[in-house]
């Protein structure tokens, strides 16, 4: 068991996701950086689906009852086990009822933790991953996040040697962040509003959470005219009334009324879901070919991927 000795809303389990059921309204739920989910399943040698724990803004501390190797990825801060420090996201071998504790988070939004094997949850709809609008997922089922007094089962392992991710594959999360977005042609904006989209920077607003981020910007981008409600995909970029992006995230409703100037690629949603309010964002256009060649050697890297 992993006995769960502090926690918060932003605790949730996961996996890559609840997909086949955006024509009933279900969100597709899954981990806010897949990349940064996908490494802490691949250091374990897990399939790249095992269940696996989003720690939102870190504050999360843990017992493993049972001897295991863990994998810890992502948002990095304060971390320790039984007392030791943490030297960076890798796999770490635990020794039954060492405790970790994650605490301020100085990189990032979202660190993941895995076990060897995952953890033994019961699928809902074919997947773990928790989605509180849609009462789905996680231990009970019913979508609430984790809890103080949680356990979660998992299989006890033979421990294995520390292996860290290599430096090279590592994303700082502090950089200005440039989005590669596929363009859409069929939603009425002119050069005019196009233009404006790619040249300017937008800060990340306050407004964060699993459904959608919002950006500012100097500039408003306006619409020739509304559309009708159509379905969305994960990463969209709709463009309200406001004339301030929203960027669609995780938990993100399957039809919408907004017209969408584009579409994020999975790197850049990932990377932007590991950015604060107030952090720099900017875009530039990528063509359709080049993105789906990119999420494709994901896919051959990872074992899997989506």
């Amino acid at each position: 068991m992993l006995r769960i000795r502090q926690a918060s809303p932003m605790h949730t389990i996961q996996d890559l996701g609840r997909y086949g059921f955006a024509s009933q309204g279900v969100a597709q739920a899954g981990p806010m950086d897949s990349i940064a989910s996908c490494w802490a399943n691949s250091l374990l040698k897990n399939s790249v689906n095992h269940s696996f724990i989003e720690i939102g803004g870190g504050g999360f501390v843990a017992e493993f009852t049972r001897a295991t190797n863990f994998a810890v990825t992502g948002a990095w801060g304060d971390f320790t086990l039984e007392g030791e420090r943490l030297i960076g996201p890798g796999c770490y071998p635990a020794q039954a009822g060492s405790v970790l504790k994650i605490g301020r988070l100085n990189s990032g939004l979202f660190t993941y933790l895995a076990v060897d094997g995952g953890f033994d949850i019961e699928p809902v709809l074919g997947s773990v991953a928790s989605c509180r609008r849609d009462f789905l997922g996680g231990p009970s089922g019913s979508g609430n996040p984790l809890s103080i007094g949680d356990e979660l089962p998992y299989k006890a392992s033979q421990l294995a040697p520390l292996k860290l991710i290599p430096r090279r594959y590592l994303d700082s999360y502090q950089i200005p962040l440039v989005c590669e977005v596929i363009m859409r042609n069929s939603d009425n904006f002119d050069s005019t509003a196009t233009d404006r989209f790619l040249s300017q920077s937008y800060t990340v607003a306050k407004e964060q959470s699993r459904m959608g981020y919002r950006l500012e910007g100097q500039l408003t981008i306006e619409t020739n005219k509304p559309r009708y409600s159509v379905p969305i995909p994960l990463g969209g970029i709709q463009i309200p009334p406001s004339g301030q992006p929203i960027v669609l995230m995780r938990d993100h409703q399957s039809l919408g009324g907004y017209p969408m100037i584009g579409t994020l690629t999975r790197r850049s949603l990932s990377l932007l879901a590991q950015r604060s309010s107030g952090k720099v964002v900017s875009f530039k256009p990528v063509k359709h070919d080049d993105a789906k060649a990119e999420f494709l050697k994901y896919q051959e890297f990872f074992g899997g991927f989506r």
